[in-house]
């Protein structure tokens, strides 16, 4: 049986796969998301949704919603290094206790800020949105054996229940996840890493208050001989995840029997007597690798699909929701009519150096975690932390607290987050050109970068300049700049537009706005449906439409 054409497939209804979805039918793109498994997995996994993920998540509408079922901020401030969680602390990051120009680069970065919600909320606000929004159907229970590209369609063979169908469509989209079978089934290989390890992902429920609230941490590292591990907590009162390294070459999953975690939790919390309640057990690999194409025909990879990164950085749900945002307007703008197929193809010359980039800044940062305790040597550096010798565990307690600042770095990377430039410039650069750290991010509004947030002020209601914009082009000109308006009005004929004036429309709530923006009183600044500059008049450029959506230059990584 073959179902009648919809415009796009997406496999898997994890983060990715229903953002996908939402951006699409913010264009006006139906979709069908199928889902082999009947819900959402409750077992979190990611937890941390960077600063571009809040703003994209305002976007859509759904950013309240998310904070609200975050930890408070009290949480995100603290990264804590302890030998169990009840026992001594060997040191802790406060997140506020850092250089000030970074504090306050952050506050002006953005309207919103970087949270900590447990990857199941943050799929069910998104899930939420998607169904209210009505352009998607949802397929739960559904698994996709095969993708087939026929050059002017994609079937995609599907299975729920003792029904088999083929479902046809224009394009499809693997967002199936690290253990997905599309990429592999396309013969798309993937490169990077070798495995750096395996982890076992425990999710509990445990009332930890007593060690928690009067030090409320984002993370908690436990370094001892018993159970050595990381806790993170979900929502700040019984939902946490306890993740331990494991051997799958002496043990399996299976071994990870409830009665077995408990005692682990146990020991980690360093508490014989308490009450934990086990909720689910699941292996992962530390890895980091990324998909050397994302493209195959009329098929494109998604979020972990296309790119896995060791958890250190938070960046893997993060780069995936940017992808889906990107891919998704993309696809629109081909299957409204107002751009060629040749725009699909910037898909991946501008995401996939994002995402090797990140792969690199995640390794890194987990090689540089092994010197305060977190790696290889784990076992030997608890051993002497807990030596009969006092003078041995001192001295290990030194070491590790003089190497805890050291990882700061690892926590703040706002450039990592919103810095990278579509182009040949990779990361945001500063005034002299030169690259900056993953830390450092300097809002220089360059074509390919993300629009710099400013406030502002439109009918006595105070905006980001990023809440300015639509699903479409947004020209924003000067006062004088109604050349550019006139121009970008003709040039958008049939495709989705607006124009913002500074000075008519809006006013810079600090009078700063022309300058936040790189433009003159009679300059202007193009930007995409994703937030990321397309044309500047400072550039020198003529305006056309055509080459702000074909004439994309291959992005590259952020130097070292």
């Amino acid at each position: 049986m073959t179902a009648a054409d919809t415009p796009v497939v997406i496999v898997g209804a994890g983060p990715v796969g229903l953002a996908t979805a939402l951006v699409l039918g913010r264009h006006g793109v139906p979709s069908i998301v199928c889902e082999q498994y009947g819900g959402i997995n409750p077992h979190p996994r990611a937890h941390v949704v960077n600063t571009r993920s809040m703003e994209l998540l305002r976007s859509w509408g759904i950013a309240d919603a998310v904070l609200k079922d975050s930890v408070g901020p009290e949480w995100a401030l603290n990264i804590l290094w302890k030998q169990t969680l009840s026992g001594p602390e060997l040191g802790r990051i406060n997140m506020a206790e850092g250089p000030e120009e970074h504090a306050l680069r952050r506050i002006a970065a953005s309207p919103e800020m970087i949270a900590s919600c447990a990857q199941d909320r943050v799929q069910q606000h998104l899930l939420d949105a998607v169904l209210a929004q009505g352009m998607a159907t949802v397929r739960y229970n559904t698994t996709v054996l095969d993708v087939t590209d026929r050059g002017d369609a994609v079937d995609v063979t599907v299975e729920s229940g003792q029904q088999r169908q083929t479902l046809r469509a224009r394009y499809a989209v693997a967002a199936d996840g690290a253990g997905g079978a599309v990429r592999e089934a396309l013969g798309i290989a993937a490169g990077g890493s070798a495995i750096l390890g395996h982890q076992m992902n425990i999710y509990f429920h445990a009332d930890l208050s007593p060690w928690t609230e009067d030090s409320p941490a984002l993370l908690v590292w436990a370094i001892n001989t018993s159970s050595p591990g990381v806790f993170i907590g979900m929502d700040g009162v019984r939902r946490w995840t306890f993740q331990k390294s494991f051997d799958p070459a002496t043990e399996s999953p299976d071994d990870y029997s409830p009665e077995r975690c408990a005692q682990i939790i146990r020991e980690a919390v360093g508490v014989d007597e308490l009450d934990v309640e086990i909720q689910s057990v699941g292996p992962w690999q530390l890895v980091a690798r990324t998909a050397d194409r994302y493209r195959r025909g009329r098929v494109f990879l998604a979020g972990d699909a296309a790119h896995q990164f060791p958890p250190t950085g938070g960046l893997g749900m993060n780069t995936g929701l940017a992808d889906a945002d990107n891919l998704g307007w993309k696809l629109a703008a081909v299957l409204n009519g107002w751009a060629p197929d040749a725009l699909l193809d910037s898909y991946e010359t501008e995401r996939r150096p994002v995402a090797v980039d990140n792969a690199r800044h995640s390794a890194l940062n987990a090689v540089k975690m092994a010197e305060a305790g977190i790696g290889p040597d784990t076992a030997g550096i608890a051993a002497r932390l807990e030596s009969a010798d006092p003078a041995i565990a001192a001295e290990e307690r030194r070491r590790i607290a003089a190497t805890i600042p050291l990882q700061r770095p690892h926590f703040d990377s706002l450039n990592q987050e919103i810095g990278y430039v579509y182009g040949a410039a990779g990361h945001s650069e500063g005034a002299a050109g030169a690259p900056l750290s993953a830390t450092d991010y300097s809002p220089v509004p360059v074509r390919g970068g993300r629009l710099p947030h400013t406030w502002v002020e439109r009918d006595g209601v105070r905006l980001s300049t990023i809440d300015l914009l639509i699903p479409g082009f947004t020209l924003i000109t000067g006062p004088d700049g109604e050349a550019w308006a006139e121009a970008f009005a003709e040039a958008a004929e049939g495709v989705p537009a607006h124009t913002v004036v500074v000075g008519r429309d809006i006013t810079g709530a600090d009078g700063s706005c022309l300058e936040r923006l790189g433009i003159t009183e009679d300059g202007a600044v193009l930007v995409r449906p994703d937030s990321h500059i397309a044309w500047r008049s400072g550039d020198g450029s003529p305006l056309s439409l055509g080459t702000a959506l074909c004439d994309v230059p291959d992005a590259a990584p952020r130097s070292a």
